[in-house]
């Protein structure tokens, strides 16, 4: 199995969104790994076994980053899962007001 190491945001338009949307609940997989397997098909990526992540950081180098701490004052953030959880929610109702149909699993893209 593959490790992911690069998490990216990726901006669809409706028609892919739901084109994207279709193969996976078809294909019984989440959007993530429909769109991992369309850029190894594209770009000829064959995984291998032996590939392995040579780059890491530690969490002493993470704290150096700017980022580092940048909501830890917010009150409205203090359980992170609570608040992801709520505004799914709020995303999910937005979108079947506007006839889209929302994601069904939880795994974050």
């Amino acid at each position: 199995m593959a490790t992911f190491t690069k998490p990216v945001q990726v901006l669809f338009s409706d028609e892919q969104y739901h084109c994207l949307w279709k193969a996976a609940k078809e294909q019984q997989k989440s959007l993530a790994s429909i769109v991992r397997d369309a850029v190894e098909q594209v770009y000829d990526i064959t995984p291998s076994k032996d590939y392995v992540v040579t780059e890491s950081i530690s969490k002493r180098q993470l704290r150096d980053y700017q980022f580092y701490g940048m909501w830890k004052d917010r009150t409205d953030m203090a359980d992170s899962a609570e608040w992801v959880r709520k505004h799914r929610e709020n995303w999910n109702e937005q979108l079947k007001r506007n006839q889209i149909e929302p994601c069904q699993n939880d795994e974050t893209y």
